[in-house]
């Protein structure tokens, strides 16, 4: 648990203190403020405490006629401003940074629910946030039936009120795989490949995606491949590695050089005892084919961004420590050196879910 908690005595600090305070019955929701403030100290996005499906809870409002903030929003140090109505559908506030929503300072507003907010590091809890503020908002500052927004942009009018939404936030849809996976051929010479998952609950339509895509590269003599994973949290690693590296990898690759393990029951190898924290140098080599006929030798960029996470921070790495593309955009908001193997389990009286991860990963560069 200490693995990235800044300073573990003041955590403790804080965990005795919540112990002392939660000695009277609460409701969810009460108990979920309280508890959510340890989300901001793990600085894990593999780790936090939180209701079990945020998608199933929006849905819920929905059927029961409750809105939310109705803007989707743009965080950056510090700042909050209007990207979209909520849903994504274009607003006239896009851009217009705020300074207070129902009379409260956007600073506080800020400073309560980025506590609250899981992430390796500011910047990754912030672009997390700005996918999630509306629902957070509903959360931890409380419900709401009209906003009463103020902006800095003098511009636009001062203050704008605005009923709850009952749009559903764009982070808490359901995507259709043409959504989550796409190919074109940008000019002669160049296509993209947009991969904003690395999972799919059918992992062979995305092998059909791929295998098609490199066979029209092949055909049209694509001499540079973008691959944009910017928007890619995370998924199964053998989706890049079959779905990916199959036909760009050149010579041997590892995905890591080290990691360490909690050993338990479901992952537990000959010799280890379950509880046991095991330690060790990553030496197995993933071979590569480059008789593969679809085997792609052209120059490959791969867009990496702030909310570039988990299993697509190991691809970046596993492309640019083996020399495979080069890396482009703007630095990841999660370390190079990630968790995994995330456990779950559900506390008995509240029903809510904590997360935690089992293992970390050295990049293979070390």
């Amino acid at each position: 648990m200490s693995l990235r908690i800044e300073d573990i005595k003041t955590f403790e600090s804080k965990l005795n203190e919540l112990k002392s305070e939660l000695d009277s019955p609460l409701s969810v929701n009460e108990f979920l403020t309280h508890i959510s403030v340890l989300n901001g100290q793990f600085n894990d996005g593999h780790m936090n405490i939180m209701i079990p499906s945020q998608r199933r809870l929006v849905e819920q409002l929905a059927n029961d006629n409750q809105g939310l903030f109705p803007f989707e929003v743009k965080i950056r140090e510090g700042e909050i401003s209007i990207a979209s109505k909520l849903g994504g559908e274009k607003s006239p506030y896009e851009n217009a940074r705020i300074v207070a929503i129902n009379n409260q300072p956007i600073e506080s507003i800020y400073t309560r629910l980025m506590s609250r907010m899981y992430g390796d590091t500011v910047r990754h809890r912030e672009a997390l946030l700005s996918t999630k503020f509306a629902l957070y908002y509903w959360l931890f500052i409380g419900k709401k039936e009209e906003f009463i927004i103020e902006f800095s942009d003098k511009s636009l009018p001062r203050t704008l009120i605005v009923d709850a939404s009952k749009s559903k936030p764009m982070s808490m849809s359901k995507p259709t795989f043409d959504d989550t996976f796409k190919f074109e051929i940008l000019s002669a010479g160049e296509a993209k490949m947009t991969i904003n998952e690395f999972w799919w609950h059918d992992k062979q339509a995305f092998y059909d995606f791929t295998r098609d895509a490199f066979k029209t590269i092949q055909e049209h003599n694509i001499q540079h491949l973008i691959i944009d994973v910017s928007l890619n949290r995370g998924g199964d690693d053998d989706m890049w590695k079959k779905g990916l590296l199959t036909y760009i990898a050149d010579k041997p690759y590892r995905h890591t050089s080290f990691y360490q393990k909690k050993v338990i029951a479901a992952h537990q190898d000959e010799g280890e005892k379950i509880g046991d924290v095991v330690s060790r140098q990553y030496e197995k080599y993933e071979r590569s084919d480059v008789s593969n006929p679809l085997h792609f030798s052209g120059k490959v960029s791969v867009i990496i961004g702030v909310q570039t996470y988990s299993s697509a921070i190991l691809f970046a790495n596993t492309v640019q420590d083996h020399e495979f593309g080069r890396l482009v955009g703007a630095p990841t908001g999660g370390y190079s050196w990630q968790t995994g193997g995330i456990q779950f389990f559900t506390l008995p009286n509240s029903n809510l879910r904590a997360v935690s991860p089992r293992f970390y990963l050295v990049r293979p560069s070390g």
